[in-house]
């Protein structure tokens, strides 16, 4: 079969297609994102333990950040989510992934101040932030103990309703055979 005119730009799509990964975000709300963010380096040197206020803006730089929700919490300011860190990964699937090699310490928490599903807050489910970081870290509540974690102000954030399943999970089989499809929203804080 003999590929004329449309067949190749529709295969050269479609082939990119698969090697791009999803916007996921609005291009303004990517723009000044520092392309490589040391999370590690950033938490190690966050400040010192003690409170901070959570109604002050973030003056640090705007950095992605992909996790695992360990807590949430509806606080008067917005909600206040504890995280794990995960690397981002590109394949299998697109998101962050537990890749089980990580040691050392890699909770940390992030105020948004728009509102989220109720799904979106359950512990276990992934998700990438878009956000700035603060000085010095928060006082948060972890399994109801309270814990300084750093501290950041989001201002998107995309969920994935993983329940603590692997993003690759929902997608490996499609829909049916015992798979279920895989819920995800993006949320941002509302404009001023």
């Amino acid at each position: 079969m003999k590929l004329t005119g449309i067949g190749p730009a529709l295969l050269f799509c479609l082939a990119l297609g698969g090697c791009t990964t999803p916007a996921l975000f609005p291009a303004d709300v990517m723009e000044d994102v520092v392309p490589t963010f040391d999370f590690k380096a950033w938490r190690q040197t966050s400040g010192n333990p003690m409170s901070g206020d959570r109604g002050v803006e973030a003056k640090g730089p705007k950095v992605q950040v992909g996790g695992r929700i360990v807590a949430s919490e509806v606080t008067p300011k917005g909600i206040v989510i504890v995280g794990e860190q995960l690397p981002i990964v590109t394949h299998p699937a697109y998101g962050p992934t537990d890749t089980r090699k990580q040691a050392g310490q890699y909770e940390f928490a992030f105020l948004f101040k728009g509102k989220l599903d109720q799904r979106a807050l359950m512990p276990g489910n992934r998700f990438i932030m878009i956000g700035n970081t603060q000085g010095k870290p928060e006082t948060v509540n972890v399994d109801g103990a309270p814990k300084s974690e750093p501290f950041l102000i989001a201002q998107c954030l995309h969920v994935w309703n993983t329940e603590g399943r692997e993003i690759a999970d929902f997608i490996s089989g499609g829909v049916g055979g015992g798979f279920t499809a895989l819920e995800e929203n993006t949320y941002c804080e509302p404009k001023k």
